[in-house]
């Protein structure tokens, strides 16, 4: 396990490095940290099937265990069409394509940090 500081910062370049070796979609976090008070930053990507979405979501877990994160809650995983990843600071949602345009949570984040929601 490797020791280092665990903040916001650390733990969002971890996220955005894992979902990308993870051969997630179309990557994109937004800070909402001045609009939320469940989160500081929302990380949206997609997976290319239920297999894949349940993929991405239980090695981001693995992964940032190995690094240290105990506190990482998955919902959704069993079904593999949206994943939600609660990390605290962090909250990312894993998505198949359909399910990412029919919710359209990339609109509602963004609304929220520009004080729109």
């Amino acid at each position: 396990m490797q020791t280092e500081n665990h903040n916001t910062e650390n733990l969002l370049e971890r996220c955005l490095s894992i979902l990308s070796d993870s051969k997630a979609h179309d990557i994109v976090n937004i800070d909402v940290s001045k609009a939320s008070s469940l989160c500081d930053n929302a990380v949206i990507c997609t997976g290319t099937s239920n297999r894949h979405v349940s993929a991405i979501a239980k090695r981001l877990e693995d992964k940032l265990y190995e690094y240290g994160y105990k506190h990482i809650t998955l919902s959704g995983e069993q079904t593999g069409e949206w994943v939600i990843a609660d990390l605290g600071e962090v909250m990312v949602h894993i998505m198949q394509d359909e399910v990412r345009r029919r919710y359209e949570l990339d609109d509602l984040f963004n609304c929220m940090a520009r004080g729109e929601a």
